[in-house]
């Protein structure tokens, strides 16, 4: 049984769901909930989708593994009247493009480099960066990259430290050791994410909502395709590469937002990142879990706006 609980749960982790969405359903969806204009714009040889809102300097949200840009509907309403927000869906998620082909890759380089790219096609000379879980790993990947590029770094849960997979709990770590990546998106629907993700991913007092399980079937699960995408984007861009060693040359002003009953990334990677980045701000959140964007948004939103000033 504890093995068949091992399959379930990362079925999640591998995004799917047995109910269907054509993207233009997606796309009155996200009309409805009146968290930007949403736009499509060719970086390469693909195709990324994004949420724009708000007036002033440039902030762009980067959204974690397997979530969307929508996923900061939480945030988007109570930063856009100081900032020109920018959502993006990365590639492999929401309704980006999602190719399969070997060379295209989901590693957070890859996906650095199609940040930058999408920031030069809209003429984004400098921008604030926020980034959640894995979408804090890219943030830091390109500050390092291009420091003249960020104004100021926001990383929140955010991915990136070697210890972090090692701190996931004991069950995840056997789970990902089994590489059921395909098994577990063909496997995984409604049920499974409402039995099997909210101790992973909200704290104990706070009710996983119905629109976040409606937004995961939204984002990546409208065909086979998004289950293989997801598949590969588990295999390519979750805990493949990390910045300890490079995180010191960091000299852009950064907030750092840890959630105290985060099992996904502990909050001592908070901490890590915090030590290593001279210039920067640990704050821990206290009653909220890896989705404290949703659990603590007003406190979220609240930091970045004073961080941001």
């Amino acid at each position: 049984m504890r093995y068949l609980n091992i399959v379930i749960l990362f079925a999640f982790l591998a995004g799917c769901s047995s109910i269907q969405f054509t993207t233009e359903e997606v796309k009155k969806e996200l009309q409805q909930e009146k968290i930007g204009t949403s736009h499509f714009i060719k970086i390469g040889d693909n195709t990324l989708h994004y949420l724009e809102d708000g007036r002033g300097e440039p902030m762009i949200l980067l959204h974690g593994w397997l979530c969307w840009g929508a996923y900061w509907k939480k945030i988007i309403p109570q930063v856009r009247a100081r900032y020109h927000i920018y959502a993006p869906d990365l590639l492999g998620h929401g309704i980006s493009d999602k190719p399969l082909d070997k060379n295209c890759s989901y590693g957070t380089d890859a996906q650095v480099d199609r940040i930058l790219a999408f920031m030069d096609s809209l003429s984004i000379k400098k921008a604030y960066l926020v980034g959640h879980s894995m979408g804090g790993e890219i943030a830091a990947k390109i500050t390092l990259k291009a420091p003249h590029r960020v104004k100021g770094l926001v990383l929140i849960c955010a991915a990136g430290m070697e210890e972090t997979p090692k701190l996931l709990p004991g069950y995840i770590k056997f789970g990902r050791a089994l590489h059921i990546e395909g098994l577990a998106a063909d496997m995984m629907d409604e049920g499974m994410i409402r039995r099997h993700v909210p101790g992973l991913m909200f704290y104990k007092e706070n009710p996983m909502p119905d629109e976040f399980v409606k937004d995961i079937m939204m984002s990546n699960l409208k065909s086979k395709d998004d289950r293989k995408a997801m598949a590969k984007v588990t295999r390519e861009g979750l805990f493949q590469s990390f910045l300890d060693k490079r995180c010191g040359e960091i000299k852009t002003p950064t907030l750092i937002i840890s959630a105290t009953y985060d099992r996904v990334v502990h909050p001592s990677m908070g901490e890590r990142y915090h030590s290593l980045i001279a210039n920067s701000k640990f704050v821990l959140i206290d009653k909220a879990a890896h989705m404290v964007p949703w659990e603590q948004a007003d406190q979220v939103a609240a930091n970045i706006i004073q961080f941001c000033r």
